[in-house]
């Protein structure tokens, strides 16, 4: 959606659009009056209150938060946030802006992963401070040995037998080491043999705030606009690292 159209949008259209690309399983529509935006809650993934078929708990959270609104339940138990017109843009802020900042980071992630050539690779938001990258991988986690070199290691993979479940393991001790090394503390790699049904996979945890950083240190740089002799010359990428004492 361009920002023309979503600065022509109803607030319902508006709404839902923010929910759906949060994260939030919900359904948006007008009250009968026509003056109350209902909020229909299908499931109590990223909500800020722990039962989500509770209006009660609903109704404090709103009540908590400063919001002139009021919740109760639908034919189906759902429960329904009720919200007049000057109520509508702070739920949904509340609701959505700190998973919609998670969720840009995410694309950004995937799309430095996709230009560097990772192409196995998801990216999704766990929590508000989690992120996955999963790498699924028939061909002995070769795309997790190119993100290891495409960090710098280029000798991430040498002496590991990567159809081995040791090897594998190995292959993750030193990609977190190069992670790690690029991005801070807090990473986790996992290996995760595969079998007749699935392939060999990395499951790679990082705290959220560590994808845009990520992000940055995956990119190809762009060339040099100076002038004279070293002009349109390639930014030096840093010194190999040597991941063979990690295992």
């Amino acid at each position: 959606m361009t920002t023309r159209e979503a600065e022509n949008a109803s607030p319902p259209e508006r709404m839902q659009q923010s929910l759906d690309r949060a994260g939030l399983s919900a359904h948006v529509d007008m009250a009968d009056d026509r003056s109350t935006l209902r909020v229909v809650l299908l499931s109590g993934s990223r909500l800020p209150f722990a039962h989500y078929r509770d209006a009660g708990e609903a109704t404090a959270w709103l009540k908590n938060a400063g919001i002139r609104a009021t919740a109760d339940t639908d034919e189906e138990d759902n429960v329904v946030l009720r919200l007049p017109a000057g109520a509508v843009d702070a739920v949904r802020e509340l609701l959505t802006a700190d998973y919609l900042r998670a969720e840009d980071a995410t694309d950004t992630l995937r799309h430095a992963l996709r230009q560097g050539g990772i192409e196995l690779a998801e990216v999704t938001v766990e929590t508000l401070d989690t992120m996955v990258i999963e790498i699924a991988d028939s061909d002995n986690l070769e795309t997790g040995v190119n993100l290891g070199v495409l960090l710098g290691a280029d000798d991430i993979a040498r002496n590991l037998a990567l159809h081995r479940p040791k090897g594998m393991r190995k292959l993750a001790r030193r990609l977190q080491l190069v992670l790690t090394g690029a991005v801070g503390r807090g990473v986790s790699v996992h290996a995760e043999p595969g079998c007749a049904h699935r392939d060999d996979r990395l499951l790679i945890d990082l705290h959220a705030d560590q994808a845009l950083p990520l992000a940055d240190r995956i990119t190809p740089p762009a060339p040099a606009s100076s002038t004279g002799s070293g002009a349109g010359v390639l930014t030096q990428a840093g010194s190999p690292i040597n991941v063979i004492t990690a295992g």
